[in-house]
């Protein structure tokens, strides 16, 4: 139990705008789990990460050659989806030129 603490601490790693509140809850499902684990896979047109417990959690990207810490936090956005992490400030908007043209298909 004792490790999974630890790796579920490394989860939220220091991000203040998660509550210890969410943190609780989060980390009560993923002992009900007993865990996540994820099987990688790299090809040269990128990398994909699937969890092993729940095959929704997919993380993944075009670059073939991934840093540790690319994957740490893709995967940890996917976990937090997942979940449904609620996080206590909402992040700035970013001001960008592009626009987007798009419809819903019926």
């Amino acid at each position: 139990m004792e490790k999974n603490k630890n790796n579920f601490a490394l989860l939220f790693g220091n991000n203040a705008d998660i509550s210890l509140d969410e943190k609780a809850r989060v980390i009560s499902e993923l002992n009900k789990i007993g865990g996540l684990t994820f099987k990688i896979s790299k090809d040269e047109e990128g990398w994909v990460a699937k969890c092993n417990e729940i095959p929704a959690i997919i993380a993944c990207n075009t670059n073939p050659s991934p840093t540790s810490d690319e994957i740490e936090s893709l995967i940890r956005d996917g976990v937090f989806s997942a979940f449904n992490v609620r996080f206590e400030k909402k992040p700035d908007s970013i001001k960008s030129s592009l626009s987007f043209n798009y419809s819903f298909v019926s």
